[in-house]
């Protein structure tokens, strides 16, 4: 694959993801409520996908993509009235689009079952248009006839540059698809720039086109006929008939500048006047990259603490000073590089309402499903890994979790179920919420379940987490039925792992008739983050900074306190504190002075009692190896400035160490 059509490919995902959003939106929203951007959207996704294709010279996908494009224009310009139907008809397009994009840049065929899909939808969108006797009929037969006083005459000049065939592009087919959407009158090539046979590059290009052309459509079409191959020519467009681009832009100047002003005042009376912003763009680069970047930042990170520790040891201040500011820009380059691979987690979730439809429409239920938190931010790596497991409690949710409408009328709720997808950050990490207002879980049909299955002997001493926590155990299911969905024992143990492998946690909550949550807790990034690095009985560990709120002496009234309670007292709250030595059986050194580093997760709160505290530490994660890998309590490890390991504490499982009172003391 070329990178143009990896291009291609990305432009075409992102359009089709847009166009799939907008169809859930338009189904979701009464038919004479419709907003006319959503049509829109759905109409520039097929407008794309024809453009583009044409200059590949994708034909099956031009013809395919003009057909939906004309029926959505029909709709647009209100001459065709949107149906349930036709919206529907519009998410299979846009799936079988996919499939078509796919197979034709793999330069494969459709399968027979993708080659009846194909044939179904063109002769639907066709019939949809009244044109079933010209369904056969080529793309450019298909194109309406248009008065020859609609076209505009433009001169288009093209200039090749040097590294134009390298780019792999073919410039007949651009101006095939410029015959496509109009008539190219005259074409003329210019080749006085092309050197004599022994000076000539076989690779390079010399030649430049002149085209007299005529269309009806704006000149921004003409330009995004030349997309693909913007950096590799000089391109010229004018227009032949002076008198009538004076008349028409005078009309339109006088027009906005009317509009212009009618504006202005308006948001004089309203609002102060705001700032204009610097013009922005987005740069598409490919992920790996960015990989071999932060990659390269870890290493930099860990570089940048062996100076530190050189130029902390040698006494020289202006070192210390140089290095100082190099680590401080060192942090400040660290931060943008990271905030590269974040990315709004909107995206991602905005192709989930699909799954949640149409598992919907199977189980004939009716929901709503509502995404809260878009705009929060997490890696990218992080969010596609995250994808399957969010798929498959989606499904369950609705599968298991909302009831059909009948049922909850009878139970005094709405016929429509609502499912929520929430995002948000807390305490240095993301929280991916999955609510619904359905049937709730039942402990007793879950605890009656493991005791068939052998999981468990009985419930004596479960709590309500631990109970909730044998659904993720291999082969469990509470389902009735085995369907297409859920229902066969497996998936949640493998969801549990997965979301344990981004060093992330799940819990569920849940009520009977009130309804379920199940919350995900993952780490913002897998490569650095900002750590704090303390020092217990000669062994150095780092707390991930974002969960530290505050550092106190470990006091001789503290130490009193604790002696037969293991907690303190703190500003009138009790605080838990775990002693980190004898958790991991380390022998406790005698220092007169320690110190506990009061660390937060969730809701709960304990504090970690230290050594030595060293300050903050910008830290590369890396892996224990298989050896080390289940290693409780420890989520990895890095390395110090002398070349020492420190190793990274996983702050959830030192907190629930605690709070439940279990494996308080390391290895019981």
């Amino acid at each position: 694959m070329t990178e143009e059509q990896q291009f291609f490919l990305e432009d075409m995902d992102e359009q089709l993801s847009i166009m799939e959003s907008s169809l859930l939106d338009i189904s979701d929203t009464p038919l004479d409520e419709i907003n006319k951007e959503d049509i829109d959207n759905i109409f520039r996704a097929m407008h794309t996908m024809k453009g583009n294709a044409g200059l590949f010279g994708y034909e099956s996908i031009v013809e395919f993509a003009h057909v939906a494009e004309s029926l959505l224009e029909e709709i647009r310009n209100n001459r065709i009235v949107l149906t349930a139907e036709m919206i529907e008809l519009f998410l299979a397009v846009n799936d079988h689009s996919k499939h078509l994009i796919e197979t034709t840049i793999k330069d494969e065929v459709l399968d027979n079952n993708q080659e009846k899909q194909h044939n179904f939808l063109f002769k639907k969108l066709n019939d949809y248009l009244n044109l079933e006797d010209k369904k056969e009929e080529s793309f450019s037969q298909i194109i309406e006839e248009k008065s020859s006083d609609d076209f505009i005459k433009y001169q288009i000049s093209i200039k090749l540059l040097k590294d134009f065939f390298k780019s792999g592009m073919d410039m007949l087919s651009i101006v095939k698809y410029l015959d496509a959407i109009g008539n190219v009158l005259e074409t003329k090539l210019i080749t006085d720039k092309i050197p004599s046979l022994d000076e000539i590059e076989p690779l390079d290009a010399y030649i430049k086109i002149e085209l007299v052309y005529e269309t009806n459509e704006d000149e921004s079409e003409i330009i995004d006929a030349f997309e693909f191959v913007q950096e590799d020519i000089e391109l010229n467009i004018e227009l032949l008939e002076e008198e009538l681009k004076k008349s028409v832009k005078e009309e339109k100047i006088v027009e906005e500048e009317k509009e212009e002003i009618e504006k202005k005042e308006e948001i004089e009376k309203s609002k102060p006047i705001e700032k204009k912003q610097a013009n922005s763009f987005s740069l598409k680069v490919d992920s790996t990259k960015v990989d071999k970047l932060i990659n390269q930042m870890s290493e930099l990170v860990i570089a940048n603490a062996k100076i530190m520790e050189h130029a902390t040891n040698s006494g020289n201040i202006k070192l210390q000073e140089a290095v100082d500011d190099m680590s401080d820009i060192l942090e400040d380059v660290r931060n943008r590089v990271m905030n590269i691979r974040m990315v709004q987690v909107s995206d991602s979730f905005s192709k989930l309402r699909r799954i949640v439809s149409d598992t919907s429409k199977k189980n004939n239920k009716e929901i709503v499903f509502e995404i809260i938190g878009g705009e929060t931010e997490l890696d990218k790596t992080v969010i596609e890994k995250i994808s399957d497991p969010l798929v498959h409690m989606l499904r369950n949710s609705v599968d298991h979790g909302i009831e059909k409408p009948d049922i909850r009328i009878k139970k005094g709720k709405e016929p429509k179920g609502k499912i929520t997808l929430k995002a948000y950050h807390d305490s240095g990490t993301i929280v991916i919420e999955i609510s619904d207002d359905g049937a709730g879980i039942n402990k007793d049909v879950i605890v009656k379940k493991a005791i068939e299955k052998n999981i468990i002997n009985d419930s004596k001493g479960l709590s309500n987490s631990d109970i909730y926590d044998l659904i993720f155990k291999p082969g469990f299911s509470t389902a009735q039925e085995v369907s297409d969905i859920s229902g066969r024992g497996v998936g949640m143990d493998v969801v549990k792992r997965n979301i344990e492998d981004l060093r992330g946690v799940v819990s569920i909550e849940s009520k009977v008739d009130i309804g379920t949550t199940i919350k995900i807790r993952l780490p913002l990034t897998l490569a650095i983050i900002d750590g704090f690095l303390v020092e217990v009985s000669q062994n150095k560990y780092i707390i991930p900074l974002d969960s530290i709120q505050e550092c106190i002496e470990f006091t001789p009234t503290a130490k009193e306190e604790m002696k037969d309670n293991g907690y303190i007292t703190l500003r009138s709250n009790i605080l838990p504190i775990l002693d980190i030595a004898k958790h991991f059986k380390q022998e406790s050194m005698d220092e007169k002075r320690k110190n506990i580093v009061i660390v937060k997760y969730d809701n709960f709160r304990v504090g970690l009692k230290v050594d030595e505290l060293f300050g903050e530490f910008q830290t590369v994660i890396k892996p224990l190896g298989k050896l080390f890998k289940n290693v409780p309590d420890i989520s990895g490890g890095t390395l110090l400035g002398n070349g020492d390991i420190a190793l990274i504490l996983d702050i959830q499982k030192l907190i629930e160490h605690k709070i439940s009172d279990k494996d308080i003391s390391y290895g019981n």
